[in-house]
């Protein structure tokens, strides 16, 4: 009986003390999956599929702080086709930003190998056949910063013996940060779920049916 009562104490105490420094360990959890890594200099920045709203504004004003003189977006297959002619297609946002901001850059797409990427590896796989193809020697890689970890893990497993080097922009959001992430229901939801996709990205270097662009 004791010895379960101590077991109980510990138990409350360890809830405790994780209770009160809940703000710093989640924070810290959070500050894990971001990696920010670019310099100037680059060959071009290729905004990654996902979130237009953060990734594509911060690409822009990546090139605009001269990190690179060209923009990149990824090819992403349509979620629904009968529809999708409604919303504007990552270049055609990325050329809105673009004007929006006054920056004089060319943006392309970089063409997908089949037919549209559903995963960040798919994604790595279509830059890294463009990137070679056109000699580049540096290149940025812009999303979201809980997805950059993943994301730079995935790129470097498929441009293994690559010249082609990777870095990484973290691109900020206006709902949520690092420090504040479990107050709001899309931080949750995008941080919670990161705990899970970056697992398995640890263990293949293929699509999986469960996990797609973010």
């Amino acid at each position: 009986m004791k010895g379960l009562l101590r077991s109980i104490a510990a138990l409350l105490l360890v809830l405790g003390l994780a209770y009160a420094f809940r703000s710093t360990l989640l924070t810290a959890y959070a500050r894990f999956f971001t990696v920010h890594t670019a310099t100037p200099g680059a060959d071009a920045v290729v905004i990654l599929s996902g979130n237009r709203l953060t990734r594509s504004p911060h690409g822009v004003e990546l090139v605009q702080k001269e990190f690179a003189p060209t923009l990149w977006v990824t090819d992403e297959r349509e979620g629904n086709s009968r529809f999708a002619h409604l919303y504007p297609s990552n270049l055609e946002f990325a050329q809105a930003v673009l004007a929006e901001a006054g920056v004089q850059a060319p943006v392309e797409v970089i063409p997908s190998l089949k037919g549209g990427a559903t995963s960040t590896f798919d994604e790595a796989y279509d830059t890294r056949v463009w990137a070679e193809a056109r000699g580049w020697n540096r290149v940025i890689l812009v999303t979201d910063a809980f997805h950059t970890r993943r994301a730079l893990y995935a790129f470097e497993k498929i441009f293994e013996g690559s010249p082609v080097q990777l870095q990484m922009s973290a691109a900020p959001n206006e709902v949520y940060t690092e420090e504040n992430w479990w107050t709001s229901d899309v931080g949750l939801q995008h941080y919670l779920t990161e705990g899970l996709k970056y697992p398995v990205y640890l263990l293949t270097r293929r699509n999986v049916s469960f996990v797609r662009n973010d």
